[in-house]
């Protein structure tokens, strides 16, 4: 069920820092208001640090947007004083995940959440949890919003970057700062006019999402479901809207050749009988395919003087697990760690080199851990359902074995750093 504003889970959550007066007339320019570039604006801000905050487009909403949440990801939200938005946003905690192998449920993993540890995996509109974000933001006197202004140019003075010019409705203007950091995304502009390249992973794909109306049945409780099949393989859950979200894996650049299929007729021999006869029954309502070109890699530098890359834009996540505003958020309190310290010791030029070069030296081993373990994933169904002499004995394995507590519990454990990361992150300032 959606969980109601009485959650009880984030009543305690730390309330926002109050501003403090420690900016010493430091300003800091983020470009980009997804959830690398919001959660750090607000936890700058919050601190007392000026911020100025520019987004090219006008509102949150996206064709699409991640909707999952590990409970990393809200963890973070919790340590940042954000908790109880999740309250006052269209959520769903997660109840369970299925995985569903020739149209038959051959295992079922309960989501974990102990009384006194940590929260479940969410499904969220990331939309309105940003403008909530914005929203607690916006009334702090040092925050300044930019929204449908399009950075044009780096401002450069003596090989250092200084700021950026931007343009809305015809008008261009100069934002000047002591740091600029590029929260814009995979396809980052910034990154590209700072000449830092992106050093892309060996396995690529793409993914084509569409969505459907729920069952009736699917309401009563989130529950992720994998469904494989010889040369099938896709997933599917409830979302807050109370429709299917369904994501099907294609080869690189495969996908925009593949859009005019009957993909009811695709999804169908892969489901449960009910399930694929609710499919059968509203395919005039399927949405999509909408077309999501993945880039997964990382940047070998980070940072350039006067400038840093945070979430996507310094290493582009793949879909699954979430892992994008998962890591953004963790971005962002470790680069609040470093900066805000930075701020209060004078905001000097001299030490800002040796303070990004540390935000990258923390964050890069995690990234490349959850990057790894993503890819091995989409690498394993591959080889899996590749042949009838790999997916047959897989098939086997997972009759047998996944209905046992021990097998289930296997399966959390290798998880494990896509649920909750690999290193700890904690905010400190």
């Amino acid at each position: 069920m959606i969980a109601t504003p009485t959650t009880k889970r984030y009543r305690n959550c730390r309330e926002a820092t109050l501003p403090r007066s420690i900016s010493m007339g430091r300003k800091i320019i983020i470009v980009g208001a997804g959830p690398a570039g919001i959660a750090l604006a607000y936890l700058l801000a919050t601190r007392g640090i000026a911020v100025t905050l520019i987004e090219q487009e006008v509102q949150f909403d996206r064709v699409f947007r991640g909707e999952g949440l590990m409970p990393a990801g809200v963890q973070a939200l919790i340590d940042m004083g954000l908790g109880d938005c999740l309250s006052q946003i269209p959520h769903r905690p997660l109840d369970a995940w299925d995985f569903v192998i020739d149209g038959q449920r051959r295992m079922r993993v309960v989501e974990p959440w102990p009384p006194n540890g940590s929260p479940p995996t969410h499904i969220i509109h990331q939309s309105a949890l940003l403008a909530a974000i914005a929203e607690r933001t916006q009334p702090l006197g040092n925050f300044q919003f930019y929204p449908g202004w399009q950075v044009q140019t780096l401002l450069r003075q003596a090989n250092r970057i200084i700021g950026v010019t931007a343009s809305h409705n015809g008008q261009t203007r100069e934002f000047s700062g002591d740091l600029v950091i590029a929260a814009d995304g995979r396809y980052s502009r910034l990154r590209q006019l700072a000449g830092l390249p992106l050093q892309p992973a060996e396995t690529q794909f793409d993914v084509l999402w569409f969505k459907l109306p729920a069952p009736a049945e699917m309401l009563c409780e989130t529950v992720f479901t994998v469904c494989l099949q010889r040369q099938r393989q896709f997933a599917f859950y409830p979302s807050w809207d109370e429709r299917l979200q369904i994501g099907w894996i294609v080869e690189k650049g495969a996908g925009k050749r593949q859009r005019d299929r009957d993909w009811i007729a695709e999804f169908v021999p892969a489901l449960p009988p009910k399930l694929a006869a609710h499919f059968d029954q509203h395919r005039s309502e399927l949405v999509g395919p909408i077309f999501l070109d993945v880039i997964v890699g990382c940047a070998p530098l980070w940072s350039a003087p006067g400038l840093l890359l945070m979430g996507d834009a310094a290493h582009p996540m793949a879909p699954n697990r979430a892992q994008g505003i998962n890591m953004a958020f963790r971005d962002a309190i470790a680069i609040a760690n470093h900066l805000v310290p930075w701020c209060q010791q004078g905001g000097h030029t001299d030490t800002l080199t040796e303070c990004l070069t540390a935000i990258q030296t923390e964050r890069q081993p995690e990234i490349t851990t959850v990057q790894q373990l993503q890819l091995e994933e989409w690498e394993k169904i591959a080889l899996i359902t590749a042949s009838p002499l790999t997916y047959q004995p897989f098939k086997g394995l997972a009759t047998a074995l996944g209905r046992l507590g021990i097998t289930q519990a296997a399966w959390l454990y290798q998880q494990r750093y896509l649920r909750y990361g690999s290193t700890p992150v904690l905010l400190k300032v």
